[in-house]
């Protein structure tokens, strides 16, 4: 029985769902089978980020759901209506906003929503099952290729604007950076110093020493991803 609380629940909830075995698995996320051995016997507690997205892709899972337990195990919490279609009382929706910041305005981001956009349909047990307002959540659209192989340019984040301190420690989160707005992975040293780091090996990590945050802010945490990158 699966409880999905563990990181090897989940993968073996993947195999027997997809019919594959270790081997199949290991060759296609580019690793050894004593690797994945690890994975399934619960020796090892955490994927790397993208690892963890071969994996998903391997298995058919929620990326999101994968790496931390939280949400559906498969799909897309984005809902398709059609054109004419009202969306009833079991979804939400979900607006679509530009985000920038103006240099010597604090790192205070000003938002502006793209009316061209489709709102995004979501699932309001998704919602509850994460327990997130949606109400505090918008969605922005990812460029540069920093955080490829996760977020690819074009893609689509959902960002929990209510989250706005990195206590849950490496995990992406939408920041204001300088005068520049970024998705970026932030990892919180028992120092206080914060590591802003990209999946992207291209682009180094840079650091933010205790008590150096003027120019720094966070607007929310990255709960969601949605778009065709990377295919």
């Amino acid at each position: 029985m699966f409880d999905f609380s563990q990181l090897s629940d989940r993968i073996n909830y993947g195999l027997k769902k997809s019919g594959k075995n270790q081997s199949r698995l290991a060759e296609e996320c580019g690793v050894k089978s004593s690797s994945v051995n690890g994975w399934t016997s619960g020796k090892t507690k955490d994927l790397m980020s993208t690892v963890a997205y071969k994996a998903s892709r391997s298995l058919n899972l929620n990326l999101n759901w994968l790496i931390t337990g939280k949400g559906e195990p498969e799909g897309d919490p984005v809902v398709a209506l059609d054109d004419d279609e009202t969306p009833s009382d079991d979804y939400v929706q979900i607006k679509e906003y530009g985000v920038r910041c103006a240099a010597g305005n604090g790192c205070e981001p000003t938002y502006e929503e793209q009316t061209e956009s489709v709102p995004a349909t979501y699932r309001r047990s998704w919602f509850q099952r994460i327990s997130v307002n949606p109400e505090h959540c918008k969605r922005f659209i990812v460029s540069g290729d920093s955080m490829e192989p996760i977020l690819f340019p074009d893609d689509r984040i959902l960002v929990n604007m209510a989250d706005t301190s990195p206590i849950h420690n490496n995990h992406v989160y939408a920041i204001v950076y300088g005068d520049e707005v970024r998705v970026k992975r932030l990892i919180q040293l028992m120092n206080g110093d914060l590591i802003i780091h990209s999946e992207n090996p291209q682009y180094p990590d840079e650091t933010i020493h205790k008590g150096d945050e003027i120019n720094f802010r966070i607007i929310g945490r990255v709960i969601d991803k949605s778009g065709s990158g990377g295919l």
